[in-house]
């Protein structure tokens, strides 16, 4: 720095290296936001693989001798720069991706270390830069603009400092040859993540129910709910599937695929209230007009069932279920669960948390997950709100219809085709 403000040739030189070695991770920051943006998205196995990316990186530089006093040329600068866009990806280490590279160049090792960790500094400037414009455009003027723009400030300088600290530990360990030990660090968690995350990717959230099924059963059997609409009411249901084929039923309750990992209903079935049906239609096409589609995972839920996830789920997470006392908006036909699908690839949208997840990612004002996720997840609710819908505070999936007329229902989905009948 001292040597810049001398107008030193070298130090110049050396600025306008940083300079140019940026580019290419601008260029993807700004143009490709959202798409880089859909890479996180929790996918475990993604940031695993590329791990073992980083650990053959570091691998392979290992046994690269490199005694050379070399300086970084301008074409150097931008071979590290595209090693810094690559690490965009989750799981590339940005440090050791530029670091690698550089030395595969036969750059010296420590002016190597040095260039890499000031190269960030330019992004990081330039979020600031982006962000602050952008913040001053969106906040209101009720807003604390001086608090706004002071979390920025405060974030970049944390970044320059923890930055030189960090660089001093890396020229040690570069110098001495020890990024060996790293690349076994990311080969070990990389190996890790993609087993895992294979294992998991397509298992659903599940609870330990505190009572066996069958004593679940027993107690529902032996209970009765609050209230009981009279024996008209099950004429305000409507079967979905029958109503509209575009809607697709994932009824988690009639599978072992759901919390509690039991089957509670005989039949994978989807009734709903009449008007509330003419509701999600509309919504239904307003989503296709946007490219997406409606999973059903649940609608009308026989009273009994609610008394059985109540009695199974611990006290500390009983806020995710309905208190049968109370009875739920499902019970009366009035509540859908629902998720989206893809119309093109007839694959299901990867939203923020899974179908009755219980944990914070659920909350429908959860602040975590991808911009893409929290945009998908906002969009449905907006456009279910538009249609006399109330998303459930604790499960983004869950919609109450607003104009709900219907009492407390304990039929089974036979004993409401068998009155259908009648």
């Amino acid at each position: 720095i001292k040597g810049l403000f001398q107008f030193k040739k070298e130090e110049i030189d050396f600025v306008f290296k940083i300079l140019i070695s940026s580019i290419p991770v601008g260029v993807i920051g700004v143009l490709y936001e959202k798409e880089v943006e859909s890479f996180f998205i929790g996918n475990i196995v993604l940031v695993g693989s590329m791990l073992l990316i980083t650990a053959a990186l570091l691998f392979f530089t290992y046994f690269k001798k490199n005694d050379s006093k070399k300086n970084i040329s301008y074409a150097d600068a931008i071979i590290i720069g595209l090693a810094q866009a690559l690490a965009i990806l989750p799981g590339i280490s940005r440090s050791g991706s530029t670091i690698s590279m550089a030395l595969l160049l036969n750059v010296n090792r420590e002016k190597a270390t040095k260039f890499s960790f000031l190269m960030v500094l330019v992004p990081i400037f330039g979020i600031l830069i982006l962000k602050s414009i952008k913040g001053f455009s969106e906040i209101s003027q009720t807003s604390n603009i001086y608090l706004f723009e002071s979390s920025y400030i405060i974030g970049f300088f944390s970044a320059l400092f923890s930055g030189v600290f960090a660089c001093r530990i890396m020229l040690k360990i570069v110098k001495e040859s020890k990024l060996i030990y790293f690349s076994a660090y990311c080969l070990l968690v990389g190996c890790t993540g993609i087993y895992f995350g294979s294992k998991n990717s397509d298992e659903t959230f599940y609870i330990t129910p505190i009572k066996e099924l069958s004593e679940l059963r027993k107690i529902s059997k032996n209970s009765k709910p609050p209230t009981l609409d009279s024996l008209e009411s099950h004429k305000k249901l409507i079967d979905l599937k029958k109503l509209d084929e575009e809607l697709k039923l994932d009824i988690r309750y009639a599978s072992t695929n759901n919390f509690m990992r039991s089957k509670f209903y005989v039949n994978e079935r989807a009734f709903f209230n009449m008007n509330a049906a003419d509701r999600l239609i509309e919504a239904k096409n307003e989503l296709k007009e946007l490219g997406y589609g409606i999973i059903i995972y649940d609608a009308y839920r026989p009273w009994f069932v609610t008394k059985m996830f109540w009695e199974g789920t611990p006290e500390n997470l009983k806020h995710f279920v309905a208190n049968p006392e109370n009875g739920s908006s499902h019970n009366k036909g009035c509540a859908i669960d629902i998720g989206l699908y893809d119309i093109e690839t007839g694959e299901s949208i990867d939203m923020i948390s899974g179908y009755d997840e219980f944990t914070e990612r659920a909350y429908p004002n959860y602040m975590g997950g991808s911009k893409k996720q929290r945009d998908i997840r906002d969009m449905l609710i907006q456009v279910m709100e538009k249609n006399d819908f109330t998303v459930y505070e604790y499960e983004w999936w869950h919609f109450n219809y607003n104009k709900c007329d219907s009492g407390i229902m304990n039929y089974s989905f036979s004993e409401i085709d068998s009155l259908n009948s009648v």
